[in-house]
């Protein structure tokens, strides 16, 4: 593969994965109203249970997707730094990312504040959840 066409196709992930990154963030949306409706109007046990599944598959999505951003950007640099000459700007592509390796992916974010952002938003969405008071008859 050419440099032009490795990073075509980092592009074009990189539009895809704004897509996803677009549809759960509307769904991480989602879970916030559901847990706040709870908390607001309280809930049964299978309310709580179900708010509580799907706020977990929303918070698993949301790191899938970054996941899948990260291993992309290692293959990518991997990929580039495979090449024999590079213009300047995928050889800073390829200084800045690391160089690259081809296993990348990972559910656990490789930013710190990654993790601390995923373990405040998963809190923010159980928390209440579980806090709520049975509804009132």
């Amino acid at each position: 593969m050419t440099e032009y066409e490795i990073m075509n196709q980092f592009n074009a992930f990189l539009v895809s994965n704004a897509i996803y990154l677009a549809v759960f963030t509307f769904l991480l949306w989602m879970a916030f109203r559901g847990s706040i409706r709870i908390y607001e109007n309280g809930g049964t046990i299978i309310n709580k249970v179900l708010s509580s599944l799907f706020s977990l598959c929303v918070v698993y999505f949301n790191l899938q997707t970054l996941g899948f951003l990260y291993a992309n950007w290692q293959g990518t640099a991997y990929n580039l730094s495979q090449l024999d000459n590079l213009s300047p700007s995928a050889q800073s592509f390829v200084d800045f990312v690391g160089g690259g390796s081809l296993d990348g992916f990972s559910l656990i974010p490789s930013d710190p504040v990654g993790i601390v952002f995923f373990t405040v938003v998963t809190i923010s969405l159980l928390v209440p959840t579980w806090m709520a008071p049975e509804p009132k008859e």
